[in-house]
């Protein structure tokens, strides 16, 4: 019976079901990131009047939509307890995302739902921004914080890996071609989601 039980075996599995259920809550709530991100762009662009751009651009309509399982399971993977290194990653993912946006600016390079030929920031561009922020920065935490020993880090790998190739198959075929933003996190993203753990373990087994 539960009540015969030692007082910090009980503890430790009230802890551990709290925990359970927090990782649900804020998976569930990530998860959501996606389409209340779609449908932000959508409310934006019919105001603006580019709706009929926001729906031939196929990162948007496809590509970001893997996001909605990957939050759900990544959160289970990161070690929250890195505030230090995690509060880096935000940064450097703003810096990359504002970097980014601003290339796609100055070269034309969005089709016109998120940013005008004239290099005007529309209110789905700043949606857009936000929401790349956030999933760069969950993205760059299941590389440098994860949890080796989490049961989830094969669906999260594989997840990663689907929307990096699918943002770059979509990429191409956005821009009869390939500009040199999606080439860099085309590779870079599959090299840190696929290869460089492998690195980092086999170093460690070296020492």
């Amino acid at each position: 019976m539960p009540d015969s039980l030692p007082t910090g075996i009980i503890a430790t599995q009230r802890v551990t079901e709290l925990s359970r259920r927090a990782y649900q809550i804020v998976g569930i709530i990530l998860a959501l990131l996606p389409p209340v991100s779609f449908l932000a762009q959508y409310v934006f662009s019919l105001r603006a009047g580019t709706y009929h751009v926001l729906f031939h651009h196929l990162t948007v309509m496809v590509v970001d939509w893997v996001f909605i399982p990957f939050n759900f399971f990544v959160v289970r993977v990161i070690e929250w307890r890195r505030g230090g290194r995690l509060y880096l990653i935000m940064c450097i993912s703003v810096i990359l995302n504002l970097l980014t946006h601003a290339f796609w600016q100055y070269n034309g390079s969005d089709l016109g739902h998120m940013i005008t030929k004239t290099g005007i920031v529309l209110p789905a561009g700043w949606v857009h921004l936000a929401f790349s922020i956030m999933e760069t920065g969950l993205l760059l935490a299941f590389v440098f914080c994860c949890k080796t020993n989490a049961k989830e880090n094969w669906i999260v790998t594989i997840l990663a890996t689907i929307y990096f190739l699918t943002m770059g198959i979509c990429g191409y075929a956005m821009h009869n071609g390939f500009i040199v933003s999606d080439v860099i996190v085309f590779v870079c993203g599959l090299f840190f989601v696929l290869f460089y753990p492998r690195l980092v373990r086999g170093r460690h087994k070296s020492f």
